[in-house]
């Protein structure tokens, strides 16, 4: 059996994938680890399984069988999982963030080989990045880059820390604990995410509290010539203070503690805890903003979403889900920065082409953007 997609990882962002996949004609069989995430994503898309191992060997059975890999799997595997993917043949469209692994490693990988990647194809990094080359093209290049891309509850009332959480509970707390990095006055800088925070106003929606986070990626070596930028989460105001609490408690810790006789990292306790309390009301939004600025103009590009009440599923599943698949479709078509190697989601911005394919793609998901442009005073 010869499949167009395998796609790798059958939780929140990898089902919002297959879904749209599916639903669009394309023959797909969904992998996993988990048995009981196989047999969801099974008996509601109808779509073919298979339980595969953690040590990539099962791979081989598909040479030859599919055209492309579409992987969103969890943080701390996804680097490896993609490299080895790549290693072994595969054309790869990648959601993950690769945690804070350099991408460049995989350069020698694909080097010799007739197998592309598209990296980052999620929402941030991913959309985000795509957002940043179109504003960059239509600038003229860039003097600054502020980059914002948060979910959110709808209503954050009576919710610890005011938020739920609709993707990986382990990634959603790594991004209060590890530096995240800024461009200040063309240098890079490594800052505590909770300790650069403001506010920012999304227009018809309010003002927002923000902190840093680590969502430039490819943007640190592939814009060098913009002295200024940064990618900021937007929150409901008032949850920065309370990650800081439970943080200066030692709940987001990775250095194991002794509990009942047993070694466990503190943020893992926690990711499970927040797992089940945080999960319980699915009903979120997504807030994204692209703000260029180049002289005395600004290029913007603003996209929110919400949770979706007719298919189930969460505006964070679809914002990313749905860009993982879109830009899969787009490999599948040949519409890529090049046909062997590397390419990130700024270069299909900075394509005009590519970048007008992306957005009619994103519009048939009801996924759009608003541009705005004006002068600053």
């Amino acid at each position: 059996m010869k499949y167009d997609v395998l796609v790798w990882g059958a939780g929140r962002i990898g089902y919002a994938a297959a879904y749209d996949l599916v639903n669009n004609g394309y023959k797909v069989i969904v992998a996993d680890l988990s048995e009981d995430a196989l047999r969801n994503i099974g008996d509601k898309l109808g779509v073919e399984t298979v339980k595969v191992s953690p040590d990539y060997s099962w791979l081989d059975d598909f040479k030859g069988k599919i055209e492309v890999i579409s992987s969103s799997l969890p943080g701390p595997v996804a680097f490896k999982s993609v490299e080895a993917g790549l290693s072994k043949g595969f054309n790869m469209v990648d959601a993950t963030s690769l945690t804070g692994e350099d991408p460049r490693k995989l350069n020698d990988v694909v080097a010799g080989k007739d197998v592309y990647a598209v990296l980052y194809a999620g929402v941030a990094p991913g959309m985000t990045q795509v957002l940043a080359g179109a504003v960059y093209r239509e600038l003229g290049g860039l003097d600054k880059l502020d980059l914002y891309c948060g979910g959110i509850p709808q209503d954050p009332e009576g919710k610890p820390l005011r938020t739920n959480i609709t993707w990986s509970p382990i990634g959603y707390l790594g991004m209060y604990v590890r530096k995240s990095r800024k461009v200040v006055n063309g240098e890079i800088v490594y800052v505590d995410p909770l300790e650069d925070v403001g506010t920012v106003v999304f227009p018809g929606e309010g003002e927002y509290e923000y902190f840093l986070s680590d969502g430039l990626r490819s943007l640190l070596f592939n814009f060098k010539d913009v002295p200024n930028m940064a990618e900021y989460s937007p929150r409901w105001k008032g949850h920065a203070d309370q990650v800081r609490l439970i943080r200066e408690l030692g709940f987001l810790s990775k250095e194991p503690i002794e509990v009942g006789g047993c070694m466990v990292r503190p943020i893992e306790v926690a990711a499970k805890v927040i797992d089940k309390q945080l999960t319980k009301d699915p009903r979120d939004k997504v807030l994204t903003m692209a703000v260029g600025y180049k002289a005395n103009r600004f290029v913007r590009y603003i996209n929110i979403e919400y949770y979706d009440e007719k298919t189930g599923l969460t505006a964070m599943q679809r914002t990313t889900g749905f860009n993982l698949s879109r830009f899969t479709m787009m490999a599948l078509d040949g519409d890529l920065v090049r046909d062997t190697g590397l390419n990130y989601p700024e270069e299909f911005g900075l394509d005009e082409g590519l970048f007008n394919k992306y957005v009619q793609h994103m519009k048939k998901v009801d996924i759009e953007f608003k541009r705005e442009e004006g002068t600053i005073k």
